[in-house]
């Protein structure tokens, strides 16, 4: 298992366009901060304490799942449809062990990429106390926590999203057909979210399942519930953690029931 581990990882790191991927982030990182900084024109002082989480913030309901979509495109659809499964499939290894071990590439990378961005982040403030001449002034306990509790919702979001961009590249004929349906899932959610905020406004007298019925569109958790997840409030928290829990069960469980099916490849 470790050795089919391992192969995996080589096939997926050894592409250019993922070590692209890996290089852009900090540019973005630094986009944003620009951005920020010279269209929104934000104070530097408050920017400096709070973009390693603003930053991600703006980024993640839209930026961030285009490089999930992305990977998991290339990681099942790519190799479903090219045939190339087949030669592992001739491997001692079953389907469920190649399924899992692709799965955990796929989440590793994403991980790897978010870490990418907060170490990019927190490198663009020190370079911001530099050049302004900022008190150097180090993060409270209490505010790491945050940004730590922030970081583990953000990457809790791109695991459900994941779950559901593996199903979509299992049933997808070609890598521009499963980016393509993520994409247009993306950009609906967030176009077409007061629509859908009027559906759920029935249950708006329960707290909790109203939000677990918001939530159920990841981009505007993203968008909107992890700021409240900081504030404690448990209602938020259980959902975020409920609609996590569905996505990995449901669309996880859906897409390697595609994977071991015996005629998928047909």
């Amino acid at each position: 298992m470790k050795l089919l581990i391992y192969s995996e990882f080589e096939r997926l790191w050894k592409r250019k366009w993922f070590w692209l991927m890996v290089l852009c982030t900090p540019v973005l990182a630094y986009s944003t901060g620009t951005f920020f900084l010279r269209t929104l024109n934000d104070p530097v002082e408050i920017l400096s304490q709070s973009f390693i989480v603003t930053g991600l913030r703006e980024n993640l309901s839209l930026i961030c799942n285009i490089p999930v979509a992305a990977l998991a495109a290339a990681v099942f659809t790519e190799e479903f449809r090219s045939g190339r499964l087949r030669l592992l499939f001739m491997r001692r290894f079953t389907r469920g062990q190649i399924f899992w071990s692709k799965l955990l590439v796929l989440n590793t990378s994403i991980l790897l990429l978010l870490l990418v961005f907060a170490v990019s982040s927190q490198v663009i403030v020190e370079i911001w106390k530099y050049s302004y001449d900022l008190n150097d002034a180090s993060l409270s306990g209490f505010r790491r926590l945050q940004i730590l509790e922030f970081y583990g919702w953000a990457f809790a979001s791109l695991l459900a999203i994941s779950s559901l961009y593996c199903f979509v590249a299992m049933y997808s004929k070609s890598v521009t057909y499963a980016i393509g349906i993520c994409m247009v899932y993306n950009l609906g959610s967030l176009l077409l979210d007061p629509l859908y905020l009027k559906l759920a406004s029935f249950v708006s007298h329960i707290p909790y399942l109203y939000n677990v019925v918001t939530f159920m569109i990841i981009p505007y958790m993203q968008y909107t519930g992890l700021d409240n997840s900081l504030i404690g409030s448990l209602s938020v928290n259980g959902a975020i953690v409920t609609v996590v829990s569905l996505y990995l069960i449901l669309f996880t469980w859906g897409a390697y029931r595609r994977f071991v099916a015996d005629d998928y490849l047909s």
